[in-house]
């Protein structure tokens, strides 16, 4: 009796120690599932943050100002990735039928309209203040920049193309 009493103590703690390990690693699955989760979580919050930035200036009512904004911010994540192709981003301007870049002049510091084939310089320092008269006897501008087009990239999600549309106001 003794012995079988000495065994059913035995088998009882090797029980209640394979219900303590069992409990143990479901407790860190359960943290390492939970930061995993944090992590996916904080990657969405990250993207939105940077995406919002963009998708500021996708209404139609952008002034000049605006593009050079938004072009600027995209000159500044290009350089900063190394114009790296999946996170590049391109801001594009369309007046009637013409596709116009927006790329910065290393030289002046400046933003400038290129032709699509990046060749030749779109429009001096006196046409493009064109863009930024107002109306007589107005506070509004006389030209609009409509965002007809925003587009992420399938992989990463990031903006990866901004397209607008000059209209007189």
């Amino acid at each position: 009796m003794e012995n079988a009493s000495k065994a059913f103590i035995m088998a009882a703690g090797v029980l209640i120690a394979v219900m303590i390990a069992s409990f143990m690693i479901l407790v860190l699955r359960k943290a390492g599932s939970m930061s995993a989760e944090y992590e996916t979580q904080r990657g969405d919050l990250e993207l939105a943050n940077f995406n919002s930035q963009f998708e500021y200036f996708a209404r139609d009512n952008n002034t000049y100002f605006d593009i050079m904004t938004v072009s600027n911010m995209a000159y500044d994540v290009n350089r900063n990735n190394g114009n790296d192709a999946s996170n590049k981003i391109e801001i594009k301007i369309y007046k009637g039928s013409k596709v116009y870049s927006i790329l910065s002049n290393k030289d002046l510091l400046r933003n400038y309209f290129f032709d699509k084939d990046n060749k030749q310089i779109y429009m001096y320092e006196d046409e493009l203040l064109e863009y930024t008269k107002l109306k007589q006897n107005t506070d509004e501008y006389e030209y609009n920049f409509v965002c007809e087009k925003t587009d992420y990239n399938n992989v990463t999600g990031k903006i990866c193309e901004m397209q607008f549309k000059i209209e007189n106001n």
